[in-house]
């Protein structure tokens, strides 16, 4: 009903085809076509399609990951004091230090915060979009960090992603 609502308003809808991948630690990961997953031990690292993380270089265009907050014994708080923490240290000019924005899907409460920044060496503006939510309780976070315009590009792929990963 509510696409037949969409529809008759004018609002495209297209559902995102994939596949989910499932990791040793009990979620699974929802890949749009295209997408690879990489498993690791504490999570997974995924890349889109033609995109690779190169690990020699410390400004990838795109770098997305997704973890179990538990794997790494850190809360969802710890972390993104942890990010805003290397942001001050570092010095570097944040144009958005973590502003919340509310996300969420059935069963999976969660929110989005974003960091925009100019990268130190490039002069470009870069950013990290991490989507913190739960499922049957328990927390995931997808963490997208790159070329600003690359992410914003990506948005609602990242979001089809959070909305669709789970625990089994």
């Amino acid at each position: 009903m509510l696409l037949v609502a969409l529809s008759a308003a004018g609002i495209a809808f297209a559902a995102i085809k994939g596949k989910r991948v499932k990791h040793p630690l009990g979620f699974r990961a929802f890949l749009p076509d295209g997408w690879q997953a990489e498993p690791a031990d504490a999570g997974m690292t995924l890349s889109p399609p033609g995109g690779a993380i190169d690990n020699k270089r410390e400004d990838n265009p795109e770098v997305y990951s997704l973890w179990p907050v538990e794997a790494d014994k850190t809360s969802e708080e710890e972390y993104i004091k942890s990010l805003r923490e290397r942001f001050k240290h570092t010095g570097m000019k944040v144009d958005r230090g973590g502003e919340l924005e509310a996300f969420s899907a059935p069963g999976r409460p969660g929110v989005i915060y974003t960091f925009d920044f100019i990268h130190p060496e490039h002069k470009t503006p870069y950013r990290i979009r991490v989507f913190a939510f739960q499922h049957k309780g328990r927390p995931l976070l997808l963490v997208a960090t790159g070329q600003r315009e690359r992410l914003v590009a990506r948005d609602a792929v990242l979001r089809e992603i959070a909305r669709n990963s789970e625990w089994q």
